[in-house]
């Protein structure tokens, strides 16, 4: 097992007729789709899987990664942060391009590893004192067919702890969260401590505003990557945990907040999202309900509906799909516990939602059952369950939309002995064609990309990035390093089609 293996905490078909309703509304989304990727009027990748809607998907034509352009070290800590599980623990944020700018997160500050690696002692180390690690946002302009650093914002954001004191309770068993920033209307906005965001001028990095809506508690982090709809509506979840047993007494609070253009911001609490379901809802022996760490809401194409996930605090099989309106009052919850299968909210996930072109909503699930591979589940625009594929840890799912339908790319690992796969689905996530690895490598990858010809982008555990054509042919690939127990790691396309992929804490820029 390799990449981020089972072994250290990975988890681990109704055919829609082609008729004239469909083609309109899969029109009218392709529309908007396009209208996002305007380059006067939206970046080439503003935020995770590009889109409100967390399609990965981009209108541009991708080049073949036949050189690299550029190689930027961005985490300093690899090598101690590996030695301490043997694999790469750590969630990314996707490089964000806007044009000729490229925003990428940047560790800086200590790592105090354990002696020896993985032992817990002294305490506190390695992961149970990862915030003496800084997070900056740092802007990178091409200039003569190189990237050069432009700004850098240093920002007081910390992560989740990932045990409570002395190291006990059970926590994120090493996982580190993500910082994850996103781009906006001439603005980047960046997370911070105390569940706050900065608004930083895109040009310069330059503080135009930060909103505190917790105040100065330190003990309540903005808990996953931040999503930006089609109006510059800004959606983030965010978590009050205990100062000293984070894990094993119940959350404080769990909110939703918006932040508006004008800068009005409001937030709603989870419990008041999630009553009256028997498995997500008023506080019980399970914990209180919250957000899944590492969970980016998703907006609906129309911008009237944010979907996210809620688990219990103490057990994620616990665990709801949320529809919210735009004004954060509730519209419904759905479990993942079906009469198939036991989906679950694992904070060592980056699973986001996404919405397809007919409003359904697709969410990479654990598996509450055996830890393995998970499940793709499908949901109707009003919660219901529809369907399943039997593989969805910690993915992201690309769509693609064409011919009065859509595809679904995934992912979609065998682990242990394999095999591996990049698969397509159709709309009821039946197989519509599979790439097997062929280095019988694990696929690192947890959102991959698709460009407007269906074509596939994806990275590997043998240290390429693969180009894969429709049908399931490759089409072309391109060495970046080897990287055994890599983190699993998204990719961006921008609007000239070059790409930008990450591995063993390094960022690429890749094209012709």
């Amino acid at each position: 097992m390799s990449c981020v293996s089972t072994a250290s905490g990975k988890a681990s078909r109704v055919i829609f007729p082609v008729i004239g309703f469909v083609v309109l509304i899969l029109a009218a989304w392709q529309a908007i789709q396009a209208a996002e990727l305007n380059p006067k009027t939206s970046p080439d990748w503003p935020q995770w899987a590009h889109t409100p809607q967390h399609t990965s998907a981009v209108s541009a034509a991708g080049q073949m990664p036949r050189q690299k352009l550029a190689d930027i070290a961005f985490d300093p800590f690899v090598r101690q942060e590996q030695a301490e599980s043997d694999d790469l623990l750590v969630h990314y944020q996707v490089p964000l391009v806007d044009g000729n700018s490229v925003f990428i997160e940047y560790k800086t500050g200590t790592y105090k590893s354990c002696k020896p690696p993985g032992s817990g002692h002294p305490y506190p180390c390695g992961p149970n004192d990862w915030d003496t690690q800084i997070w900056n946002e740092r802007a990178y302009t091409w200039q003569n067919g190189a990237l050069v650093e432009s700004w850098n914002f240093q920002s007081d954001w910390k992560p989740e702890p990932n045990s409570g004191a002395h190291g006990k309770g059970n926590g994120l068993r090493g996982w580190e969260p993500v910082f994850h920033a996103a781009i906006a209307n001439g603005s980047v906005f960046v997370p911070g401590v105390s569940g706050s965001i900065y608004q930083l001028q895109e040009s310069n990095g330059a503080q135009v505003a930060h909103f505190t809506p917790f105040g100065t508690d330190a003990n309540t982090f903005v808990s996953g990557p931040l999503t930006v709809d089609n109006s510059g509506n800004l959606y983030y979840t965010a978590l009050a945990l205990d100062p000293t047993k984070p894990w094993t007494v119940d959350v404080r609070g769990a909110y939703l907040v918006k932040v508006t253009p004008q800068g009005v911001v409001t937030q709603v609490g989870f419990s008041s999202l999630v009553q009256g379901t028997p498995n997500c809802g008023n506080p019980t022996a399970y914990g209180s309900q919250r957000p899944g760490i590492n969970v980016a809401p998703a907006v609906s194409a129309d911008g009237n509906t944010i979907y996210t996930l809620s688990r219990a605090h103490f057990d994620p099989a616990h665990a709801c799909l949320l529809a919210v309106n735009a004004n954060l009052t509730a519209q419904w919850h759905s479990s993942l516990i079906t009469s198939k299968f036991a989906g679950s909210v694992t904070d060592s996930s980056s699973s986001t939602p996404a919405v397809a072109p007919d409003g359904s909503i697709l969410y990479g699930s654990a598996d509450n059952a055996d830890g393995g591979r998970g499940y793709l589940m499908k949901f109707d625009s009003s919660g219901n369950y529809l369907t399943a594929y039997d593989f969805g840890w910690d993915e992201t799912p690309a769509i693609y939309a064409h011919d009065g339908t859509y595809s679904v790319i995934i992912k979609d690992n065998y682990y242990g002995n394999g095999p591996y796969y990049i698969t397509q689905l159709n709309a009821n996530l039946g197989v519509e064609w599979q790439f097997e690895s062929p280095t019988d490598n694990e696929w690192c990858v947890n959102a991959p990309a698709v460009d407007k010809n269906g074509t596939v982008y994806v990275d590997s555990e043998d240290g390429n990035v693969y180009v894969i054509q429709q049908g399931g042919t490759l089409k072309g690939k391109h060495f970046l390093k080897k990287a055994l127990g890599a983190a699993y790691t998204p990719i961006a396309i921008g609007r000239d089609g070059k790409l930008y992929t990450e591995n063993d804490g390094d960022m690429f820029a890749l094209g012709k």
